[in-house]
This record gives C-alpha cells, sequence and structure tokens, in this order.
C-alpha cells in the first residue's frame, strides 16, 4: 500500500515567468493550495506560468480539471500556460481522458 505524500509546492518567480514545482499528491484535498499557490504567482503578473509536474506522484480528476480550468484562463487573460511532463503514472490520467492532446505539455522547462 502506499503511502500518501502531502501536496509541496515551491514557487520561484524571475522576470516575467513564474515556475510552480509540484511533488507529492495532488488531489481534491490539494487542489486548493495549488490554486492560492497559481493565484500568489500570478499576482506578480507573469507573461509565462510553468507549472513542473515531474516530481507529482499522484492525480486525481480534480487535479486534472485544474490544469484544463488554468489553460482556459491562460488563453483568457492572455499569459502562457506550459506544463512540463509528469511521470508515467500520473501522465497516463491525461492520456486516457485525452486531455494530454489540449494541453501545452513541454518535456522540459524552457531556458528563461
Amino acid at each position: 500500500m502506499a503511502i500518501a505524500r502531502p501536496l509541496q509546492i515551491e514557487t520561484q518567480i524571475a522576470d516575467a515567468c513564474a515556475t510552480l514545482t509540484l511533488a507529492g499528491e495532488l488531489d481534491i484535498a490539494t487542489v486548493p493550495r495549488l490554486q492560492e499557490a497559481v493565484e500568489a504567482a500570478l499576482a506578480s503578473d507573469p507573461t509565462r506560468l510553468i507549472i513542473d509536474l515531474r516530481p507529482l506522484g499522484f492525480l486525481d480528476s480534480s487535479g486534472l480539471r485544474q490544469m484544463l480550468m488554468l489553460a482556459d484562463r491562460a488563453g483568457e487573460e492572455g499569459w502562457e500556460l506550459l506544463l512540463v511532463r509528469p511521470a508515467e503514472q500520473v501522465l497516463a490520467i491525461f492520456q486516457v481522458t485525452r486531455a494530454e492532446e489540449n494541453l501545452p505539455f513541454v518535456d522540459e522547462p524552457p531556458l528563461r
């Protein structure tokens, strides 16, 4: 049986780019923490928000929904969203739901 790991969020802001690195589990209980971190990062008025999913160990449908909503919001508000592709076990939820086809995934975070 796997042991739940709480969500950890590391935020870095440089120039016009905010990067959130997520580790642990993104689920219905931890999505509000991600929402708070996103709002705080967007308060610095970046032109690009990168969410690094590589260290993430688990993502449920509420986490998936959050990524889809952020992609829509980025388009509406005029900033760029990039999602750094997670490990296979987390990527599977994006693939099974075909959400991967509609989200801005990159294999590595871009150099600033």
